[in-house]
């Protein structure tokens, strides 16, 4: 099997003034519009996993969510945050891992007032360090896509707006202009993952700095982006990760047109490292769990499976 990837080659302009790239203000560098590279990449491995199933979300004592279940993550392996919602209702249930209980649960309300898919969940940093729930990157990712950075309250019963982010460019995600967004906490980016040119088989990555949380409004636009980078053969993408520089990208329904399969793709080598099928439905988001991952099976009342890629 062949996966084609392509990135942008940035090449600066070495006779204009140019701006380091700046997180607070999002300045960048004067770059040509660069041809676009193809690579052409082997599959390393296939693989087929044998996901260990943990437990319900039920188990929790939590309700079940009428519609189906969406994006999830998990905060140092004790905490899993899961959204969902029940007809245009949408929530977030905050479980704890270790003693099987429920945490709270926050209804969201889109600012834009419009309902949201809630594909994907990221953890990021605290927002003060005496906070005990880190930040949630929400990808919004129907309608107007939005990723909204939300502030759990402790006794996890409410939560703070602190920051929206969405891409205002006309360059990338042409077409079926989906996406998620996924951060790398790490090296401070963040990541657009979707439709790719109105594609019903290619997904593209458009990789931008990280924004500094001292603005409540962020809008990216073309020259914001530092690079993109094409995937064939993903039909329906679903919630993923970036863990230590990998994008962890589970994709399909669970269906026997589109099988559940977890791509481990490394970003700095533009790579497709591993393709593995799993047998767990379908694959809604994942968080790092221990040494492997945790998969959302789907569903209103999901199963979870361990899975080490």
């Amino acid at each position: 099997m062949t996966y084609k990837l392509f990135r942008n080659i940035v090449l600066a302009l070495p006779l204009l003034t140019t701006v380091a790239c700046d997180k607070e203000n999002l300045e960048v560098q004067v770059f040509l519009d660069p041809p676009q590279e193809v690579i052409v990449v082997e599959l390393a491995e296939e693989v087929e996993y044998t996901p260990e199933r943990l437990f319900r979300m039920s188990e929790f004592g939590v309700k079940g969510f009428s519609s189906a279940s969406q994006g999830m993550d998990i905060y140092n392996d004790t905490v899993m945050f899961q959204a969902g919602y029940s007809g245009s209702a949408m929530y977030i249930h905050i479980l704890d891992l270790e003693s099987r209980k429920a945490l709270g649960t926050i209804q969201f309300t889109s600012p834009d007032g419009l309902s949201s898919h809630m594909n994907n969940i990221n953890c990021g940093a605290k927002f003060r360090e005496s906070d005990v729930y880190p930040l949630l990157y929400l990808s919004q990712t129907g309608n107007s896509r939005y990723c909204y950075v939300l502030r759990i309250a402790d006794d996890a019963s409410s939560y703070e707006l602190i920051q929206t982010i969405c891409y205002n460019g006309s360059k990338y995600h042409t077409g079926k202009s989906y996406y998620d967004w996924c951060i790398d906490l790490d090296n401070q980016l963040i990541y657009t993952y979707g439709y790719y040119k109105g594609s019903n088989v290619n997904r593209e990555m458009v990789k931008f700095p990280l924004p500094s949380l001292n603005k409540a409004e962020v809008v990216f636009s073309d020259s914001n982006a530092i690079e993109n980078l094409v995937i064939e053969n993903i039909s329906i993408y679903q919630g993923s990760k970036i863990i230590d520089g990998v994008l962890y990208a589970p994709v399909g329904n669970g269906s026997g047109s589109n099988p559940g399969r977890l791509l481990t793709i490394d970003l700095q080598k533009k790579s497709v490292v591993r393709d593995g099928t799993l047998n767990c439905g379908e694959p809604e988001s994942l968080g790092r769990y221990k040494d492997g991952v945790i998969i959302c099976g789907g569903g209103g009342n999901p199963y979870y499976y361990f899975v080490k890629p």
